[in-house]
């Protein structure tokens, strides 16, 4: 377990590892470990800064855990599996640790189709589910491979440094947070980006997903 500095308000950092013992996903924590926990999902090539904000709110009344999607860490190279297989060692992590009940998770799109996943399985007693431009309708092919296409080169131009894209990319994450976005994008290889796109035909029953989303994060 690694301790990092406590200005910066993390409890801790732990990378996991699977059967096998190679590297799996990072989870940072933040705050009293005691109190109700939220989940924060980044996006889709999104760093997990982007809820710097979020955690500097909440953190003195809950406990936030912000886990990194694989694919998506700046500090080594990993492939995205699927969302299941994500899913399942994240419900393994909190289970083993801290017990069933989540007060909330909030998924920005990508991490929106993981939370989807997380209330689909049921294995965690979750309060509220909050979906942010999360893609949890499936789309045809063709409309997934302009998407996919669009993805696989602001990836290749990022890593190129290409003006262009570079400016583009605002749009894609906060321009505070370009910095951590080129670091996320330089140690990811097609993989992540290519995999998610053959799950995204996974059906949730979005009724029920929607049904947890019953206040924001303000109501206690």
């Amino acid at each position: 377990m690694l301790k990092f500095l406590t200005d910066c308000g993390i409890i801790n950092s732990t990378t996991n590892r699977n059967l096998k013992g190679t590297m799996s996903m990072e989870i940072l924590e933040f705050g009293d470990k005691s109190k109700r926990k939220i989940i924060l999902i980044h996006g889709f090539q999104c760093p997990y800064q982007v809820w710097d904000k979020y955690i500097e709110h909440y953190k003195s009344d809950f406990h936030i855990i912000v886990p990194i999607m694989p694919g998506h860490n700046p500090k080594l190279k990993e492939d995205f599996i699927s969302f299941p297989d994500t899913a399942k060692e994240l419900e393994d992590y909190l289970i083993s640790r801290y017990g069933k009940n989540v007060y909330a998770v909030y998924g920005m799109s990508m991490g929106g189709v993981l939370t989807a996943t997380l209330w689909q399985n049921n294995r965690l007693n979750i309060e509220k589910v909050i979906f942010d431009g999360s893609p949890l309708v499936s789309v045809n092919s063709l409309v997934k491979n302009i998407i996919l296409r669009f993805y696989l080169n602001v990836t290749h131009k990022s890593q190129q440094r290409d003006k262009k894209t570079l400016e583009q990319s605002k749009n894609i994450c906060p321009e505070e947070h370009l910095e951590f976005f080129l670091q996320v994008l330089d140690n990811m290889s097609d993989t992540p980006v290519i995999t998610p796109y053959q799950h995204s035909n996974t059906e949730f029953n979005i009724n029920a997903c929607f049904i947890g989303n019953r206040h924001n994060l303000n109501h206690r």
